[in-house]
């Protein structure tokens, strides 16, 4: 099974990362599901859906050491049933990233770098960000960046809400800042970025209040 990494980037807080590369059936072989998740699962029909779905609650079970449900609010942000700990989760092309945290909010996300972004770029960085903001590396880096402060907040947020320092990725993993500055929800982020393969993954933890 393809566990990349398992770790404890802080205190009560684990990163887990799997890259998808096992069949459908071996996934099936090795996930019990109980009755609410098999009615679920029956509802997929899409095979790399199937294939995600299993992988991302084998990641979770790994890092927890136990089995539970995921669920969702409303406006689609996980958590987890009967369980203390807050989950952030994505996936790319290749790969599954899951954070979960018993002291912190935590935002978490994985994108395939490709020319997709930069097609888009005006959609998501502001005028400020497209001035510095030239290569695909760094373009994908905002994106990504951009989706982990989002799943803190899960709602209110406009992508040009978020604003990121000037970086460059000069190693396979590091840090860069961002900031939310939208009128009264001003907040400032550190976000730590691994590449992996042709993969840009950023995560980042805050303690926030409930309406954020």
């Amino acid at each position: 099974m393809a566990l990349i990494s398992k770790e404890k980037i802080a205190h009560g807080t684990q990163l887990g990362i799997w890259k998808k590369e096992e069949s459908l059936e071996l996934l099936e072989s090795v996930s019990t599901l109980d009755i609410i998740e098999e009615k679920e699962y029956t509802k997929i029909t899409n095979e790399s859906r199937k294939k995600e779905w299993l992988t991302t609650r084998i990641l979770l079970t790994e890092l927890l050491q136990l089995k539970t449900q995921i669920y969702h609010s409303p406006h689609g942000k996980p958590f987890l049933h009967n369980h203390k700990s807050n989950i952030s989760i994505s996936h790319s092309r290749n790969f599954i990233a899951i954070i979960i945290s018993s002291i912190y909010h935590p935002g978490i996300d994985i994108e395939h770098i490709s020319n997709r972004v930069s097609k888009i770029k005006h959609k998501f960085l502001t005028s400020t960000e497209l001035e510095w903001c030239q290569n695909l590396e760094q373009q994908t880096g905002c994106w990504s960046a951009k989706e982990s402060v989002f799943k803190i907040y899960e709602k209110e947020l406009d992508f040009h809400d978020i604003e990121i320092s000037p970086f460059i990725a000069e190693s396979d993993n590091g840090r860069f800042k961002a900031r939310v500055i939208k009128k009264g929800k001003e907040k400032d982020f550190i976000i730590n970025y691994k590449l992996i393969e042709n993969d840009f993954l950023t995560h980042t933890l805050s303690k926030i209040s409930n309406d954020n």
